[in-house]
Parts: structure tokens; C-alpha cells; sequence
């Protein structure tokens, strides 16, 4: 027995030694030790990097995941097809990062930030809550982890092979910086923020009403398919039925907030010009491309509107029926 222990401590040993020499820079390293300072337990690592190749098989370091099947049978398991990594490459997407800091989970593609999740100690605790009202509709280990998850600093990161011809992009490239300026010049123009709040309350059927009126009239009034807004009556039972009293969605210059039964939620965050990032790397990849459509244009005037959407206070608060 000891023998076996002693094997499996100096397997773990290697792997770990190993995994550290196809390590990367993590976006936010640093920033989980020094928030964990006092803590008993606190993790701050490297990002671990996975090499794609052109057939979509994941290595490390140059060997095959695979090669870990007996130390780490999960990791086996990840592979990517071929044909999803040619959209990659043609879309000249070279490299993807996952990391969580502190205060979060940061999400960059070609070094650009896009929009992902923020949270403070009360989100978290708000969430862990949401969770013990879903009960076993949640895994486990999500809830063993939750409370431990800011003082966790790990990441991810996804390379993939060079479209023939590419520019190297570096691993931090320079994001939208100036995003909180535009907002600024924008409410110096506009002088205050757009201000929207729709009350909706829904029945067990699923239908609903805004002050009164229906799905059915107002799609009558206005000619727009708000009749898609209709929920199915089995979810709106679950709902129900789980506990789940108000929802409410809004979004500021920080990003989208949603809560339930009025406790805020980690935000989809957006502050620092990540839909601005977005945008680019949508038309980068061609996905802006449409019938008539000029995406150098349509870039142009998604960058003039989004600090606009960014500065407004939009928020639809739902409620669901009493049990």
C-alpha cells in the first residue's frame, strides 16, 4: 500500500512538473494571491496551454492529451473536429484564454476581452443560494466549489495552427481602453441616461401582461411579435414551483444584471469596451457579412451606438405567479 501511495504521489509529482513546462501567462495572475493573502487555502497558476492541431487532436507540451489517460481520464476525452478548427483558422482566431480572478472569470480571444462574468462576495453568496433552491438539478462538485472559487486563480489556454500567411497575434493584445471615455462623451451630449423599465407578469399559462395589456393586444398595437414572448407553461411551472418569485434583467454601463427573487446575480460584465471587442472579432470572422451589407459600415455604426446602449438603463422586471 505504501508502495502504491508512494507511485501515485510521484505520478502526480511529474504530471504537475510537466503540465508547468506547457504553461502560458494567465490574464489576472497574481491577483488571486494577493486577495487570498490571509486565506487557508489560495491557488494562483499559470495558465495550462493546449495546443490544437489541424485535425482538432489537444496536446501539451508536444504530447498527445491522451498520454494522460491514467492520471487524468477527463482531460482525455476533450478533442476538437477538424472542420471546426478550419472555421478557426479562416476566421484567424489563434488562440483563446479562460482564467478566473477574484472578481471573476475573464474570457480573451486573440488577447481581446470579450464580455464574461463579474461577481463580488454578496453575488456569490446569492448564487450558492440559487443553487440550494435548484437542489439536485445542480452538480455537486459545483456546489463544493462555489464558496472556494475566489480564492482559485486558474486558467486555460486554447492555441490553434496559423491560417497560411497570419501575423503572429500576441497573447495580451489591447483592448478597447477608451470605452469609458465614449461613455462619457456620450452622456455629455445626451445629458442624461436612457432610462426603460417594463413591469411583466406572467400566469401559469404563460402569458403575460405589461400594465394590464396582453401579448395578443400588444402585438395588435404595434404590429411587432411580441407574442414570442409567451413562456411555456412547463416552465413557468418549474419555475413556480422551485421558489422563484421575480426575475429581473438589466443592464448599465457595468453589463447585464439578472436577479432573482431580487438578489443580484454575478453580472455579465462590459465595462472596460468588451462589446466593443466583440464586434471586431464577429467582423474579423466574417460573421458580419450579410445581403447588402458593408461590414467596415456596420462596424462603424455599432461602434458610434454601442457606448450608447452602454450608458442606458434598461430593465424587465418579471413576475411569476404565487404558488
Amino acid at each position: 500500500m505504501a508502495v502504491k501511495r508512494f507511485l501515485l504521489l510521484a505520478s502526480l509529482a511529474l504530471l504537475a512538473a510537466f503540465l508547468l513546462t506547457g504553461c502560458s501567462a494567465r490574464p489576472g495572475a497574481g491577483e488571486t494571491a494577493a486577495a487570498a493573502a490571509d486565506a487557508a487555502l489560495a491557488l494562483d497558476l499559470p495558465a495550462l496551454t493546449i495546443d490544437i492541431d489541424a485535425d482538432g487532436v489537444p496536446s501539451i507540451a508536444g504530447a498527445p492529451l491522451s498520454s494522460f489517460a491514467s492520471l487524468a481520464p477527463g482531460l482525455t476525452d476533450f478533442r476538437l473536429g477538424s472542420d471546426l478548427v478550419a472555421q478557426l483558422m479562416e476566421a484567424n482566431i489563434q488562440h483563446i484564454q479562460i482564467a478566473t480572478v477574484p472578481d471573476g472569470l475573464r474570457i480573451l480571444v486573440n488577447g481581446a476581452a470579450l464580455p464574461s462574468l463579474r461577481w463580488d462576495e454578496e453575488r456569490l453568496a446569492n448564487l450558492s443560494d440559487l443553487v440550494d433552491l435548484l437542489g439536485p438539478a445542480v452538480p455537486s462538485v459545483v456546489k463544493a466549489a462555489l464558496p472556494l472559487i475566489s480564492d482559485v486563480g486558474v486558467g486555460v489556454t486554447l492555441r490553434f495552427p496559423l491560417a497560411q500567411g497570419a501575423d503572429v497575434i500576441p497573447l495580451q493584445a489591447e483592448g478597447a481602453a477608451t470605452a469609458p471615455a465614449a461613455r462619457e462623451a456620450v452622456l455629455a451630449q445626451i445629458g442624461k441616461a436612457p432610462v426603460i423599465r417594463i413591469p411583466v407578469v406572467y400566469d401559469m399559462e404563460g402569458n403575460y401582461t405589461v400594465q394590464g395589456i396582453t401579448d395578443a393586444e400588444w402585438q395588435a398595437l404595434t404590429g411587432a411579435p411580441f407574442g414570442q414572448l409567451k413562456l411555456d407553461a412547463e416552465l413557468v411551472k418549474n419555475a413556480v414551483a422551485a421558489g422563484v418569485r421575480t426575475a429581473t434583467v438589466r443592464t448599465d454601463a457595468e453589463g447585464i444584471h439578472i436577479a432573482l427573487n431580487d438578489k443580484e446575480l454575478p453580472v455579465l460584465g462590459w465595462g472596460e469596451g468588451e462589446l466593443l471587442n466583440l464586434v471586431k472579432l464577429a467582423a474579423d470572422a466574417g460573421m458580419l457579412q450579410g445581403a447588402g451589407m458593408d461590414a467596415d459600415a456596420l462596424v462603424g455604426l455599432l461602434e458610434a451606438l454601442l457606448p450608447v446602449i452602454e450608458v442606458s438603463d434598461v430593465s424587465i422586471h418579471v413576475t411569476f405567479p404565487a404558488q
